[in-house]
């Protein structure tokens, strides 16, 4: 599979920022407790649990939940797990992703279609697990590469 590492548009990371202010206002609606606060990740977890009981059957707020809830954790893996946002294209498609340790683990998450995954599932309160494992992972394809780079060619000797 041929794929292409994108940079974002300037609508793109503004969409980003919007979906991040939604996933607040998510919280705020779904976790009451943690309306006004800093958004975070054991918040969007008890929100995103609240809403799946809800049983939501409309497509458009489906949707809208999932974006929001995806970018919001996409977000965070940007912030506090050194990621960065791109668009992600192969022959399938294009989506937005995050991406990190380019040509040294070339690590590649789709927030949103991650978050999907688990509403399809019925899966609550898997956020900041997967935060922990993701970030977990990220640091340790790192060490790896530090450690032991690749092997040069026998006949470099510099």
């Amino acid at each position: 599979m041929n794929q292409k590492i994108s940079q974002l548009t300037e609508q793109e990371v503004a969409w980003i920022s919007s979906q991040v202010g939604e996933a607040s206002n998510f919280v705020g609606a779904w976790s009451p407790d943690d309306a006004g606060q800093p958004l975070s990740l054991p918040a969007l977890d008890r929100a995103f649990a609240a809403w799946l009981e809800s049983k939501e059957t409309d497509t458009k707020t489906i949707n809208g939940v999932i974006n929001s809830v995806g970018v919001a954790f996409g977000q965070f893996l940007v912030d506090d797990a050194g990621l960065s946002w791109v668009i992600a294209s192969d022959e399938i498609g294009t989506e937005l992703a995050v991406h990190g340790l380019p040509g040294k683990g070339d690590i590649l998450v789709y927030p949103t279609n991650f978050v999907a995954k688990r509403w399809e599932r019925g899966e609550a309160n898997f956020l900041e697990a997967s935060f922990e494992q993701i970030s977990r992972q990220v640091q340790e394809v790192a060490h790896t590469h530090a450690t032991n780079p690749p092997n040069k060619p026998w006949w470099k000797f510099w």
